[in-house]
């Protein structure tokens, strides 16, 4: 009698379930959702006329993307959205630094990043929403709520040099290896001062 009770029960609150597709998705996906919602703007309210937002980006930003290229990092976001009445143009004025080991010396350091970026957005009167190119998006006239995070992430992805150095010799404190430095342009001398090398020195390579 328990049994069959608990089984209606729970048939009960899988059908109440299926009116909210949010339980569908995988909770990971849940929290990243929630927990980018604050880089939504609430286009569909602003009056027409020129919008100034501000976003700070950090750790937990990357974390909600899979696999993120950047893992640690601060970045401060300005926004300036000028909507007009057949489109909006969005700038994003972004400052900070990336988290990463330093490509010449190995060291941790903090690497500084800006861009700024601009992209038209545009009104797609079939309802889709596509991307033209680099510089113009498509959204649907009746959008209500437009999500900047993937924006910002790629800018921020964009903006981070290939090669990972910075010169760092005007700073009172140097985060980089001059030790490491100095080995790699030839002002010490490796063999003297690395015993390891003394160790290598007496291995008979014709063994």
């Amino acid at each position: 009698m328990y049994e069959q009770q608990h089984i209606n029960n729970l048939t009960k609150w899988c059908c109440t379930i299926q009116h909210f597709p949010i339980f569908a998705l995988p909770l990971q996906e849940v929290l990243c959702m929630k927990a980018l919602k604050q880089y939504e703007i609430p286009v569909s309210g602003l009056k027409i006329g020129v919008h100034e937002m501000s976003y700070i980006v950090d750790w937990r930003f990357f974390d909600d993307f899979e696999e993120s290229l950047v893992k640690q990092g601060h970045f401060e976001v300005q926004v300036l959205l000028d909507k007009q009445h057949d489109h909006w143009m969005v700038t994003f004025d972004i400052e900070g630094h990336v988290d990463t080991e330093c490509d010449r010396c190995l060291a941790p350091i903090s690497l500084p990043v800006g861009c700024v970026n601009t992209i038209i957005i545009k009104y797609d009167e079939d309802g889709n929403t596509i991307l033209e190119n680099e510089d113009i998006l498509y959204v649907s006239r009746g959008i209500q709520t437009w999500n900047i995070a993937e924006l910002i992430y790629e800018f921020i992805l964009l903006c981070v040099p290939i090669k990972r150095v910075y010169d760092c010799e005007n700073e009172q404190v140097r985060p980089c290896d001059m030790q490491m430095l100095k080995r790699l342009t030839g002002e010490v001398a490796t063999s003297g001062e690395d015993p390891n090398w003394n160790a290598l020195k007496q291995i008979d390579l014709n063994k």
